[in-house]
């Protein structure tokens, strides 16, 4: 009987003692579970939202680096919108204050964005991103008006191109000083033809001039009779009436266009002014976007008439007073070359 005890004992005993091992080893396990759980950061916050286009059905915007700078020289970090929903989100953030950035090429970049972040709690963000302007969409935002303006500055390019060539182009290839001393020598050698070459060499408006009342004088020269003063200013006046009006070709249509230019601005902003009303009598004031078509057109209008005005006047001011330098600078050497002709052969006669 004490010996079925003991045999009874002894097998309880091996059925217990694994279930006691079982039984440790899964204290054990839940243990070592529970304790990274208490050595989890905690406190800290998330920053999410999504970006999107300034348009009125407001689509999403992927692919956009987002970025991020709080206090502390290892707290700042980037990501990146989701490509198709333009979500994006920010973890393990310290609470604080928070300075975002949003860049992507093609659009305007989105800077000095603030962000407040709390432990715990989600802090959310949407971020608008503007497409970036170019000559292309400012056109198509001018409205009808564009298309006038458009003429008027291609105009304006075409003519101040031409008329600086143009004027170059006049400038004697020797200088005044020098082209006058080569002359004067020319005639107190009672020689013409030399006088002429020189006007050829030089070339310009001022040269032709002087060159025109030569060819007069050496005319009546060959011809044996008296020249007059008269007659060859007669003669540089019929030459001047030629170069003058080539260095003010074109200044009239320059300054049409410089005066042209900032009514069709103006013109421009009525219209936009009244699309925007319209806009504001049909829908309200409640969405600025409805308003952006009107206002855009009313103030890039002006703008473009004002920029197409300003070098317009500008250039023809310049080209003006250099046609008139031209002018003055004829009229003062035509004179000292007649007094030369005519002045100084008595004397040298009677010498």
């Amino acid at each position: 009987m004490i010996r079925n005890i003991g045999l009874t004992i002894m097998i309880a005993s091996l059925l217990i003692m694994p279930i006691l091992v079982f039984a440790q080893e899964e204290a054990a396990e839940e243990t070592t579970t529970e304790t990274p759980a208490t050595l989890a950061p905690t406190g800290t916050g998330i920053i999410r939202g999504t970006i999107v286009d300034t348009s009125p059905n407001r689509n999403p915007v992927g692919g956009v680096t987002v970025s991020y700078v709080g206090s502390g020289v290892d707290n700042r970090g980037e990501v990146t919108s989701d490509a198709t929903t333009g979500e994006y989100e920010i973890t393990g953030l310290r609470p604080g204050q928070y300075v975002m950035s949003a860049y992507k090429s093609g659009y305007a970049d989105r800077t000095e964005l603030p962000a407040t972040v709390v432990a715990g709690n989600d802090t959310v963000i949407e971020i608008k991103m503007r497409k970036k302007d170019t000559p292309i969409t400012y056109f198509q935002k001018m409205g009808i008006v564009g298309w006038p303006l458009l003429l008027c500055s291609v105009l304006m390019l075409t003519y101040i191109i031409e008329r600086v060539f143009a004027l170059v182009k006049a400038r004697s290839r020797i200088g005044t000083e020098q082209f006058m001393a080569r002359i004067t020598e020319s005639l107190r050698n009672d020689n013409i033809m030399e006088a002429v070459s020189t006007c050829e060499e030089a070339g310009g408006p001022l040269a032709n001039v002087l060159k025109s009342g030569l060819l007069r004088y050496s005319q009546a020269m060959i011809e044996e009779r008296e020249i007059t003063k008269e007659e060859i200013q007669e003669s540089i006046q019929e030459a001047g009436l030629l170069e003058i009006p080539q260095l003010e070709k074109n200044l009239p249509i320059i300054g049409t266009i410089g005066m042209v230019s900032p009514l069709l601005g103006l013109l421009g902003t009525v219209t936009g002014m009244i699309r925007a009303f319209t806009t504001i009598a049909l829908e309200g004031t409640g969405d600025p976007q409805q308003l952006a078509g009107g206002i855009s057109e009313a103030l890039l209008t002006t703008a473009a008439g004002l920029t197409i005005a300003i070098p317009c006047l500008v250039a023809y001011g310049l080209f003006d007073a250099r046609v008139n330098s031209y002018v003055v600078e004829i009229e003062q050497v035509s004179n000292e070359m007649i007094n030369s002709l005519l002045i100084g052969r008595p004397s040298d006669s009677e010498a």
